[in-house]
C-alpha cells in the first residue's frame, strides 16, 4: 500500500470525525477500563467492520455463522467502506454505553485507523493480526474462517499466501 493511500485515508477520516464529533462529549464509561465481563456482554451485540474488498461477503457470512444469526437480524449492522459516514457511525458505537464486540477484516491503513479510534475512546482491542489473504476460493473460505475465529475468540495465526493481499484481522471490545 502506497503511503499516498495511507495520508489520503488518514486525512479523510480524520476530517470526517472532526466535522461530527463534537469534543466535549467524550464518555465518561468509554474512557472507564473494561472488565472481563464486557467482554462476555459484548458478544451478544456483535458490529463487523469490513473496508469494501473482495472478501466482504465471505467475512460477514463467517460472522453470521458464528453468531448462528440470520443477516437480518444481527443486532447492528455491519459498517462498511471507509467513507465518513462509516467511521462517524464507529464513533457513535465508541461512545454509547452499551458493551459491543467489535470483530473487523481491514486494510492495513483502514485497520491502523480504526484501531487509534477505539484505543483514543478508551476501547480494549483483544488482538489485532496481519494476514496475506489472496481473492480466489481459498482466500474466500480463509475470510469465512478468520470471521468465525474472531466472534468465537479463537486465535487467529497470520499464515498467509505469497501473493495474497494485506489485510489485519481486529476484534475489540467497545
Amino acid at each position: 500500500m502506497s503511503n499516498d493511500r495511507r495520508f489520503v485515508l488518514k486525512g479523510l477520516a480524520a476530517a470526517g470525525l472532526l466535522a461530527a464529533m463534537p469534543w466535549a462529549q467524550a464518555s465518561t464509561s468509554a474512557a472507564a477500563p473494561l472488565a472481563d465481563a464486557g467482554v462476555a456482554d459484548a458478544a451478544t451485540r456483535v458490529t463487523p467492520l469490513v473496508s469494501g474488498s473482495a472478501l466482504d461477503a465471505a467475512f460477514l457470512a463467517g460472522v453470521r455463522q458464528a453468531t448462528a444469526q440470520p443477516a437480518s437480524s444481527l443486532v447492528t449492522p455491519p459498517l462498511q467502506g471507509l467513507e465518513a459516514s462509516t467511521y462517524q457511525q464507529l464513533n457513535a458505537l465508541l461512545n454509547d454505553d452499551t458493551p459491543t464486540l467489535l470483530v473487523g477484516l481491514l486494510d492495513d491503513a483502514a485497520a491502523i485507523l480504526v484501531l487509534d479510534l477505539v484505543r483514543s475512546a478508551g476501547g480494549r482491542v483483544l488482538s489485532a493480526e496481519p494476514h496475506r489473504i489472496g481473492r480466489d476460493s481459498t482466500g474466500q473460505q480463509r475470510a469465512g474462517a478468520l470471521g468465525q475465529a474472531l466472534v468465537a475468540g479463537a486465535a487467529t495465526a497470520g499464515r498467509g499466501q505469497e501473493n495474497g493481499n494485506a489485510y489485519v484481522a481486529l476484534r475489540c471490545v467497545i
